[in-house]
């Protein structure tokens, strides 16, 4: 569904109303679909418990990826604990892929597993880890980009009051690299800017 847009940014939204994570999926200023918490990954105790120590990383985490008409894309879990995989489902819950994170204060990197355990992809962090490059395992050649950037608002108070987003160059229009694009934004978000 959104391996047809070539960028795609993602940016996590702030209500006030929802206590659960959510993000938009935008490409050429439109909205193109959302990413949200469900109410039992948000409404569990342990979960709360964690989040009021400010330990979100080790909080579990189960994320709805929906088009912009809320149809169901596609699943991401985290079990409760530091630095755990992310592992994607499809819509029917079949697992496409498992995402594991190695999180280092120069480089980080995000190795995209299939359902073999087979690495497919790498994502590999410069210093500083706000960008990062995707490459295929296969080839060894670079297919995507992900860098963090801020959304343009037309307001200043816009620019103030927004989070950053990361910025997704969508090359390869694979659908389950497409998710698993979205998938490792936000471990960088949980994992490295611990949002």
């Amino acid at each position: 569904m959104f391996n047809e847009f070539s960028q795609i940014y993602l940016k996590k939204d702030v209500l006030l109303k929802s206590k659960g994570r959510m993000y938009s999926i935008h490409s050429s200023n439109k909205l193109i679909g959302t990413i949200e918490e469900t109410l039992e990954s948000t409404k569990n105790l342990r979960n709360q418990i964690l989040k009021l120590f400010t330990l979100y990383s080790a909080a579990s985490l189960e994320l709805k990826i929906l088009n912009k008409k809320a149809n169901l894309i596609g699943t991401i879990k985290k079990e409760r604990g530091f630095y755990k995989d992310f592992k994607l489902f499809s819509p029917s819950g079949n697992q496409i892929a498992t995402i594991q994170p190695t999180v280092k204060m120069k480089s980080s990197t995000f190795a995209v597993k299939d359902v073999n355990g087979i690495i497919i992809y790498k994502a590999v962090g410069n210093y500083g880890t706000t960008d990062f490059s995707i490459i295929d395992c296969k080839t060894n050649k670079q297919i995507s980009t992900i860098k963090r950037s801020s959304f343009d608002y037309s307001k200043i108070i816009e620019n103030l009051q927004n989070n950053d987003g990361y910025l997704i160059d969508n090359i390869n229009k694979e659908e389950s690299l497409t998710l698993s694009l979205l998938a490792m934004c936000i471990m960088v978000d949980i994992y490295i800017f611990h949002n």
